[in-house]
């Protein structure tokens, strides 16, 4: 193997293109190099101005979250808190370890500030104004428009038709029953229409008393003997901030909650309030935590380990509280809405039997059903933050351990929110048909299992239902011809659909006899263990007998080895183009590859067509006719069609058997022998078998006797010749045919304008292609026994 510098960095190249994978790891691991010597040379430079042995930090702020308000316990905004760490300017593993924990740190950071902030924001029903508003003016347009009395006579006219149709059908119950209906709209609606959405979105609505509601039952059953659910949410920030952020944090830096101690917890807010490192350093040293002290000036990579376990913490935090927040966004939605369908209901809807009576109790029940979904979520999230508050706080040792189970019960949340989620919804189904049962007359329907809701507005909407038809969503498009069209590919958001049609468009341009330029350097989804195997065979065809150095000959050979290890023709030339550019005397040139491998693919397209059954002769006739026909192009063009016509010669010779005794006489030189018969040129194929078959074979009979038995004649006496011959009479027959073929190529290579060499080519090919078309289907043939 070449060890050169030049050899070795062609192949770490290789190697690291192989794959996207490596292309993407390599990447980033250069841009931490980078990034690491930007940062080693900066930070000596800084210490080289101040004349200190270690590094001033600089603040970690995150300004772009500053807004969210987030703060901890002692009043510290989340955005300004920072990861101390000083090594000094020699210790250049400390630095790097430096810039990989300042990245986790921020990203960390990023997560949970938004976390809670999304959680308070829900919490407060800040949003709730936001909403008011247009939909306090869509509801006034609406009754203005609908709550006329012209409608209200008209509604109240056509509910008393179906009051009389129940009377004349004899069905007085149903007749009342709807009378009252019509009294309870009538009274209700004129209440509900003069504020709409009063109700609902006022500060002592069905939201609000929601909101309320859950939060005073979280906090009672959490031991809270008299819960204010203002004072609450206004805790939840300073609970959420603590548990999952201050403290992590200072175990994360500094390998321990330093807050237990009075002086320590303040030299820590204060620093982070200076956003200065070197001030936090010092703090820890005077407040007695030497530890803290030390490790600021010692980071370690299992503070990375650390780093990234809090990393895949506050993505589950993050993730639980805005599926949380979601889901009770969409309950408080979904109640609005409902609100405003009501309207329709109580200024028409609700006096006609029927669907729109039912119409207008589905929306009654949807919008106090999804104002009682928010004091059970309200509920759970109160519930579930108090709960962990707990947990952190009783814990003997609230480190990462107490982290690990915050995360579990997390993820416990997701699957138990999900089912209270659709419960509440499929509730308000049931509620809703059983209502529509009363008022229609009928019996109640019975339901067997969970009733999902399926048609209301926050299983829509909800997050599972959305992903989940987004997907088949995104699978219908993925097989729909128009987007096949637009991205150029079949499949085009499966995994890999540019490669494998890279590929496949390759492959299809290669059976039409075309070689892209692309192929050549280098064809997609090479692995490196495969490319070294396919580039050591086609170097190896540059050191066989005559065939020496980089030459059309040598270029038709390398494809032949390549294809014997398994590979294809566009990797030989792949492997060609890597040898080739790795070869102090240049290689194969690009035109020699890709008329090489032009000439390889399109003598498999012919050998297809071929009439021969054996395959290597297939290969090797189809080579000869198309040396025939291109052998006399001047330059490369020719010469490639010739060397496939030898190659595939040689390699028909290679695949033939050769007799257990080949010094013995085959009757060659006799006149009447089936050798002799064989290896004569005939004109046409019934000369042919006329021929062989009225041929001699010499058969040894009892006592070692041999008897000349001559053939009858004819295709039949062919056969029977054939068959009468021992194994190593036919053997031989074959290989002279290989031989006689193997050296007429090797002479149009040498003499590509002579046509007496081209004849001769073409009747070697002839009578070996005769002997195969005799034979075929039988077990006697020369190649084939």
């Amino acid at each position: 193997m070449d060890w050169s510098l030049r050899a070795v960095v062609e192949r770490c190249r290789v190697w690291a293109r192989a794959t996207r994978r490596r292309r993407v790891t390599v990447r980033l691991l250069i841009t931490l190099l980078f990034v690491l010597v930007a940062s080693t040379v900066a930070s000596g430079a800084a210490g080289g101005r101040t004349d200190t042995a270690t590094l001033a930090g600089s603040t970690s702020t995150i300004d772009g979250l500053s807004w969210t308000g987030t703060k901890d316990s002692s009043g510290v905004p989340l955005s300004s808190y920072i990861f101390a760490t000083q090594p000094s300017f020699f210790n250049l593993k400390g630095n790097g370890v430096s810039i990989v924990l300042g990245l986790l740190f921020a990203i960390f950071m990023v997560l949970v500030i938004c976390a809670i902030w999304l959680a308070l924001f829900v919490a407060d029903f800040g949003w709730l104004n936001w909403l008011g508003k247009p939909f306090t003016a869509v509801a006034d347009g609406l009754t203005g428009t609908l709550a006329t009395p012209l409608m209200l006579v008209v509604a109240v006219t056509i509910g008393a038709v179906f009051v009389a149709v129940f009377i004349l059908r004899g069905h007085p119950a149903k007749a009342v029953t709807q009378v009252v209906v019509m009294f309870f709209v009538a009274l209700s609606g004129a209440t509900y229409l003069a504020h709409p959405m009063a109700d609902v979105l006022s500060s002592d609505g069905l939201l609000t008393q929601g909101r309320d509601v859950g939060i005073a039952v979280a906090a009672g059953l959490n031991g809270q003997s008299t819960p204010n659910p203002k004072s609450i949410v206004d805790g939840f920030s300073t609970t959420l901030a603590d548990n999952f952020a201050r403290h992590p944090v200072q175990v994360w830096n500094l390998g321990q909650i330093v807050d237990d101690s009075p002086s320590c917890r303040a030299a820590w807010s204060s620093a982070v309030l200076a956003g200065s490192e070197s001030q936090l350093s010092e703090g820890m040293r005077r407040c007695g935590d030497t530890a803290a002290h030390d490790r600021i000036e010692n980071p370690t990579f299992g503070q990375v380990g650390t780093g990234l376990v809090l990393l895949i913490f506050g993505a589950i935090l993050l993730l639980f509280l805005a599926y949380l927040s979601i889901k009770i966004f969409l309950a408080a939605l979904s109640s609005i809405f409902h609100a405003i369908l009501a309207i329709f209901g109580f200024a028409a809807g609700g006096f006609i039997y029927g669907p729109t009576q039912a119409f207008l109790v589905r929306n009654l029940v949807g919008m106090v059903g999804d104002a009682f979904s928010l004091i059970v979520l309200f509920a759970f999230e109160g519930g579930y933050i108090l709960v962990l508050d707990s947990i952190f706080r009783s814990a003997p040792d609230s480190g990462i351990a107490v982290i690990f189970v915050g995360g579990i019960v997390l993820i416990a949340g997701f699957v138990l929110l999900r089912r209270l989620d659709l419960n509440l919804i499929g509730g308000q189904s049931r509620i809703s048909e059983k209502v529509r049962a009363a008022l229609e007359g009928r019996p109640a329907p019975t339901f067997t299992g969970d009733t999902t809701g399926q048609g209301t507005l926050r299983y829509a909407l909800s997050p599972g239902h959305a992903i989940g038809k987004s997907v088949n969503f995104l699978a219908d498009v993925n097989g729909n011809p128009a987007a096949s069209w637009v991205f150029r590919r079949q499949n085009p958001f499966m995994y890999y659909s540019k490669p494998l049609q890279d590929m496949n468009y390759l492959s299809y341009r290669m059976l039409l006899g075309e070689v892209p330029d692309r192929a050549i350097s280098g064809f997609p989804g090479r692995n490196i263990a495969v490319a070294q195997a396919h580039d050591n065979a086609a170097l190896a065809a540059t050191d066989i007998g005559g065939m020496e150095g980089f030459n059309a000959r040598s270029a038709a050979a390398a494809v032949t080895r390549v294809q014997d290890v398994g590979g294809s023709v566009a990797e030989a030339m792949s492997a060609m183009a890597a040898v080739s550019a790795r070869s102090r005397t240049g290689g194969w040139t690009a035109d020699q590859i890709r008329r090489a491998g032009r000439a390889a693919i399109q003598t498999a397209g012919g050998a297809e067509d071929n009439p021969a059954m054996y395959a290597p002769l297939a290969h090797a006739a189809a080579a000869l006719d198309l040396a025939a026909l291109n052998g006399h192009l001047p330059g490369a063009r020719g010469e490639a069609y010739r060397a496939r016509a030898a190659e595939e010669a040689a390699l028909f010779l290679r695949r033939t058997r050769l007799p257990s005794n080949p010094t013995r006489d085959y009757g060659d030189n006799d006149p009447g022998s089936l050798v002799h018969a064989v290896m004569q040129n005939h004109g046409t194929y019934e000369e042919f078998q006329n021929a062989v078959g009225g041929a001699h074979v010499n058969v040894i009979g009892p006592g070692g006797v041999v008897n000349r038995v001559r053939g009858a004649g004819g295709a039949a006496g062919a056969i029977e010749n054939f068959a009468r011959a021992d194994e190593d009479t036919r053997l031989y027959i074959g290989n002279r045919l290989a031989a006689d073929m193997e050296v007429h190529a090797d002479r149009i290579m040498a003499n590509p304008n002579d046509q007496a060499v081209l004849l001769a080519a073409m009747a070697a090919k002839n009578r070996a292609m005769n002997v195969d078309r005799l034979l075929s289907g039988t077990n006697i043939g020369p190649w084939t026994n």
